[in-house]
């Protein structure tokens, strides 16, 4: 079996091409908000594609619906979905 490796400018790239849906799929599957966001710039980045606001808005929905809307408005994001950090409960 023969395998290629794509480099650019001395970095590998994505071969397989992704659409911005299937990037924004994925990153709705991390834990925080942040990795998200993270993730969803790093696919669009190896796939030539920009973001703009409204994919941010829709991810941003997407973690306000999972935390639930009430406690979103009492608390904001908690501080496991706005950071990569992990909350240690106070006893």
């Amino acid at each position: 079996m023969l395998y290629y490796t794509m480099i650019k400018n001395g970095k590998k790239q994505n071969v397989v091409s992704t659409t911005w849906e299937q990037n924004m799929g994925a990153a709705k599957t991390c834990e925080t908000f942040n990795e998200a966001v993270s993730l969803f710039r790093a696919l669009q980045y190896a796939n030539n594609m920009g973001t703009h606001e409204g994919h941010f808005d829709e991810l941003e929905t997407h973690f306000i619906n999972k935390q639930g809307l009430m406690d979103y408005c009492k608390n904001g994001f908690t501080v496991a979905q706005a950071s990569d950090k992990k909350v240690k409960e106070i006893a």
